[in-house]
């Protein structure tokens, strides 16, 4: 695993970029995000790609983050907090927050999600500044995790459960 080092360190780069993203839409819509500290409505078991698995993991490891299997939503919840809060993957990083993905049916169209407890008392006008665009995240990751998988020896499923992070360590 040490030999992937590279590429673990490319998938944090990444979650780095997003979080700058992030941190300017936390700030754009600030008085309309409800979710905050010990609000885990949004969590749940998950899959991930292995790129993420295994960058998660190695820091994990690296950062001698003590987990647990809990039986709350989230396997990796306890006491309602994330017990890998600061090294989530993409997918819970970005929950409630107002989310793009194009439609199937027209690509240049974007539909946009987030958390109903979220804008409860006004929904802006959404625009390309003020979302994140999934659909050019996710291509990024994919990219990310191809490079990964041609690299890795051996075979990877297509996504892994993330509360499989206890059996790896």
């Amino acid at each position: 695993m040490e030999n992937n080092q590279y590429y673990f360190d490319a998938y944090f780069d990444f979650i780095k970029f997003v979080d700058e993203k992030i941190s300017a839409l936390e700030q754009i819509h600030s008085k309309y995000l409800v979710c905050k500290k010990k609000c885990s409505s949004c969590c749940m078991d998950t899959t991930v790609l292995p790129i993420e698995f295994f960058s998660i993991l190695s820091a994990v490891k690296s950062k001698n983050i003590n987990i647990s299997v809990s039986k709350e939503s989230c396997s990796l919840l306890k006491k309602s907090l994330c017990q890998i809060y600061e090294i989530r993957p993409l997918i819970c990083r970005t929950h409630g927050l107002p989310l793009a993905y194009g439609q199937d049916d027209d690509p240049l169209s974007k539909s946009v999600s987030f958390c109903e407890l979220n804008f409860t008392k006004r929904i802006p006008a959404f625009k390309d500044s003020n979302i994140l665009d999934m659909d050019e995240l996710n291509i990024e990751l994919v990219r990310l995790n191809e490079k990964f998988l041609k690299s890795y020896d051996g075979e990877l499923p297509e996504r892994m459960e993330l509360k499989d992070l206890i059996n790896y360590l």
